[in-house]
C-alpha cells in the first residue's frame, strides 16, 4: 500500500516539475501597446484579451495560470532567423529535451551574440508561443544564464 502511495507522489512530482506539465501559452497582443522599450526590448504595457495577462519580459499575452520553472543545459545558438520573424533569434539545444528558444534581456542578447556555440545552463519560465508558420514553439523566459566549462 505504501509503495503505491510513494509511486503516485513521485509520478505527480515528476509531471508537475517537468516540461511535460502544462505551460503557459503566449500570443502577440492585438490591442494597444506603449511605444517605449523595456530591458527585454518589448513594450512595457499592452492590452490583452480578458483571459490573458501581458508579460513584459516576453512581450506576449500569456494565459493567466501558474508558471512552470525549468533548468536546462546545452549549446546556445545566436543570430537565428525564421520565416515571418517567428524566432527570438536565440536557442539552446539540449541533449535530452530538444531545443528551446530563449527570451533574453537586451544586455544578455548582446553578450550571447559573441558566445555563440558555447555551453550554458539556463533557468527560467517555460512557455509555449503560438505562431503562424511554426505553430507552437517552446521557449524559456530566462531568469539566470551561466556559462558551463
Amino acid at each position: 500500500m505504501k509503495t503505491i502511495s510513494i509511486m503516485a507522489v513521485l509520478l505527480t512530482l515528476l509531471v508537475c516539475s517537468s516540461p511535460l506539465a502544462a505551460t503557459r501559452t503566449g500570443q502577440r497582443s492585438v490591442g494597444i501597446c506603449t511605444s517605449d522599450f523595456n530591458l527585454w526590448g518589448h513594450s512595457s504595457q499592452c492590452s490583452c484579451d480578458q483571459s490573458k495577462v501581458y508579460d513584459q519580459r516576453a512581450g506576449l499575452c500569456l494565459e493567466d495560470k501558474e508558471a512552470v520553472e525549468i533548468t536546462v543545459q546545452g549549446a546556445v545558438s545566436a543570430g537565428l532567423a525564421a520565416i515571418g520573424g517567428e524566432t527570438t533569434g536565440f536557442e539552446i539545444k539540449t541533449q535530452a529535451e530538444g531545443s528551446y528558444e530563449l527570451i533574453l534581456k537586451v544586455v544578455d542578447q548582446e553578450k550571447l551574440s559573441t558566445l555563440d556555440g558555447m555551453w550554458f545552463e539556463v533557468v527560467g519560465e517555460l512557455i509555449t508561443i503560438e505562431s503562424v508558420e511554426r505553430k507552437e514553439r517552446k521557449a524559456i523566459i530566462v531568469d539566470n544564464l551561466a556559462v558551463l566549462e
